[in-house]
């Protein structure tokens, strides 16, 4: 470890070094309106205000806690945990469906495996940290780069070297013996160039025991202007993560005698390395045509115990007698992608036309304590390509979208029983209509279909290996209609969007668990999701702002003979927050609401309601250091985030109690 952080400092050092002398960068104006061509703009458009967290936001609440503790904030979200903090594995779900279901980029390159189409933050250590925006759009989307946005997409923006200029040092540490230290150096634009290089190590003993997570990572970007019409730049990212199992609820009895309690045993661990890279290029070609072109790496190497008997004797039989097998899962992938989208500016009428594609492939290997012999030795290729063509025309406050997408992928399987390759075929489509009045009221309708494959653990039925029948081949499908209206004045920014998803063949978690330690999904030939979200951010004066996000949800699945509840969808989601600031000091209180929810399809069992307030407090001095302190769970209400089946009835998450974190930042 301290190799690493020599090695990250001699690096900061010897690009400050270089550039000292350097002469000041070209400012064009033509060159700056290319640095604005946010790559999360150039693919997408929207009339919402609540879907863009800016890096203000993410600088003053991010202390090393998962992406998923961030994204809750925004309407129809809520996070749940593995460990009961904020450390280690974590999840969010976005209209009661999880990550697997909303496709995710960092400028524009996919971040969803191909597979299981999941995004592990915690292979992603302080990701946030490098992150200028992020943006957001619940409900379904044409993704032009990655896996289907069924339940909504997120686009994570990289820092911007132009904008974000400043070298910070932080220092935390709170309960459960919760650490993080970081710095991140960011160099401006100098004699053309820029460079961002962040270095971080963070650790948590987890609230439910044997919930550890220790990981570091180094994020670098640097880009180069090279003239006032063309730029391009590089990403790296490498994450180090190792963390104790928890993935297994406890029953309520064992809650009971000890609120720690771990469903997993110390002998589940797992260690992975993740790494991407990109290269991505941006040019004016005219006056009225934009050029984005990227390609890009994901690596992922790494393994996991699994505690057979444990597993056996609470999920499938409880008269299960011990083998003391240990299973160790290893998993290698790659994926070797590029994309290219040309936007041309014709007055009134934009057009943005494009590509993606991208070769996946991901060893699985099995091994066993008690054997030699490799329990299983297989490899699943994914392909994907897709073209897109989008039309927006406005006038007078009138706005048309028109967006349409083809998309390829298929799936093979080499392994010890023969595999039959599939393939599928998608048309995508979006329409959306809006009307702006006085520049202060947006008026909009839209309709988007988007199609969805299913992910290897839904065909194999949560088995590593394949054993001979597929449980889910056939597509699944979701048409989404929206409607609403956002206001923008000089103290309110408010939206109300209602949805309706209707859903052809939706794969629906059952609450189940397969032996690979991801949730099972049954097929559904009918169910839907309805909404109403809302947005309000309001600055009634001057340093005072109060914020609120409310969703209320019907998600029903509907069976020839009954009703029910989709699994983890609760009806009500409401958060509230008030910040304020004055010489200095930042004050806020955060109020987190969510109504019940069951956790299995049959509707027996269900996790009650929480509510929780979180506050923090801080010191900015004159010279930018900040002195902060959060506290998360104020008044120590009890709560449970998550459940699943077992073999005797329920088990539970449970959520850690209060907790502190104090942290010092050094702005220079």
């Amino acid at each position: 470890m301290k190799k690493f952080y020599l090695l990250c400092i001699f690096i900061i050092l010897l690009a400050n070094n270089s550039v000292a002398d350097s002469e000041s960068p070209i400012d064009t104006t033509k060159l700056y309106e290319l640095n604005e061509v946010q790559v999360t703009h150039f693919y997408r458009s929207t009339t919402k205000t609540s879907d863009v967290i800016k890096r203000d936001f993410l600088i003053k609440s991010n202390r090393g806690q998962e992406p998923s503790f961030i994204l809750n904030s925004q309407p129809s979200v809520f996070s749940y945990s593995d460990t009961g903090n904020e450390y280690g594995y974590s999840y969010f779900r976005m209209r009661g469906m999880d990550q697997t279901r909303i496709n995710m980029t960092l400028d524009g390159m996919p971040l969803n495996e191909g597979e299981d189409m999941g995004v592990y933050f915690s292979n992603y250590p302080d990701f946030l940290g490098s992150i200028h925006t992020i943006k957001m759009e619940p409900g379904a989307s044409i993704s032009n780069n990655g896996v289907a946005g069924y339940a909504g997409s997120i686009d994570f923006e990289s820092i911007n070297l132009r904008k974000d200029t400043s070298t910070n040092l932080f220092v935390g540490y709170g309960s459960h013996n919760s650490s993080k230290v970081s710095i991140d150096y960011n160099m401006g634009i100098r004699n053309n160039w820029g460079l961002h290089i962040k270095a971080n190590s963070q650790h948590s003993d987890g609230y439910r025991h044997n919930a550890y997570n220790n990981s570091q990572s180094l994020f670098v970007k640097t880009g180069y202007f090279i003239n006032a019409k063309h730029s391009i730049d590089l990403i790296s990212f490498v994450g180090m993560s190792k963390n104790g199992q928890a993935w297994i609820g406890s029953t309520m009895d064992e809650l009971q005698i000890d609120p720690r309690a771990n469903g997993c045993t110390e002998e589940e661990n797992d260690r992975f390395v993740q790494n991407i890279n990109k290269i991505h290029y941006k040019g004016l070609i005219t006056d009225n045509i934009i050029i984005n072109a990227s390609i890009y790496y994901n690596f992922l190497k790494g393994h996991y115990y699994f505690d057979v008997d444990n597993f056996m004797k609470r999920i499938v039989d409880s008269t299960w007698l011990n083998t003391g097998e240990i299973d160790c899962y290893h998993l290698m992938h790659h994926m070797y992608g590029g994309n290219v989208a040309a936007k041309f500016y014709l007055g009134d009428f934009n057009l943005t036309a494009g590509a993606n594609i991208s070769s996946f492939s991901r060893n699985h290997i099995g091994t066993s304590n008690l054997t030699e012999n490799k329990l299983w030795n297989n490899t699943g290729y994914k392909n994907d390509i897709n073209a897109f063509v989008k039309g927006e025309y406005s006038y007078k406050g009138l706005g048309i979208m028109l967006n349409a997408q083809y998309r390829y992928a298929d799936f093979d399987y080499k392994g010890d029983m023969p595999f039959a390759k599939l393939n599928w075929n998608f048309f995508n489509w979006s329409a959306k209509v809006s009307y702006q009045l006085k520049n202060q009221h947006i008026f909009y309708i839209s309709a988007t279909q988007t199609h969805r494959e299913p992910t290897r653990s839904d065909m194999f039925g949560g088995e590593e290996n394949f054993l001979g029948e597929l449980l889910a081949d056939k597509a699944e499908s979701v048409i989404d209609y929206e409607l609403g209206y956002n206001i923008h004045l000089n103290k309110l920014l408010a939206n109300l969007n209602l949805y309706y998803m209707d859903f052809d063949n939706e794969l629906i978690l059952n609450g189940e668990y397969g032996t690979n330690g991801l949730p099972i999904r049954v097929g559904s030939t009918n169910s839907y999701r309805a909404g109403v979200e809302l947005y309000i951010k309001y600055t009634p004066i001057k340093n005072l702002t109060l914020m609120n996000t409310t969703t209320y949800s019907i998600n029903k699945v509907k069976t020839e003979t009954e009703i029910l509840n989709h699994v983890m969808s609760p009806t009500w989601l409401i958060n509230n927050s008030v910040s304020y600031s004055i010489i200095g000091f930042d004050i806020g209180i955060d109020m987190k609401y969510r109504s019940d929810m069951y956790f299995d399809l049959q509707n027996q069992f269900k996790l009650d309601s929480s509510l929780k307030f979180d506050a923090h407090l801080s010191y900015t001095t004159p010279n930018d250091i900040t002195f902060g302190l959060s506290v998360n769970n104020v008044f120590n209400n009890r709560s449970f985030s998550n459940g699943m089946q077992g073999v005797n009835g329920p088990l539970y998450f449970i959520d850690s109690p209060r907790t502190f974190y104090g942290s010092i930042q050094w702005k220079f």
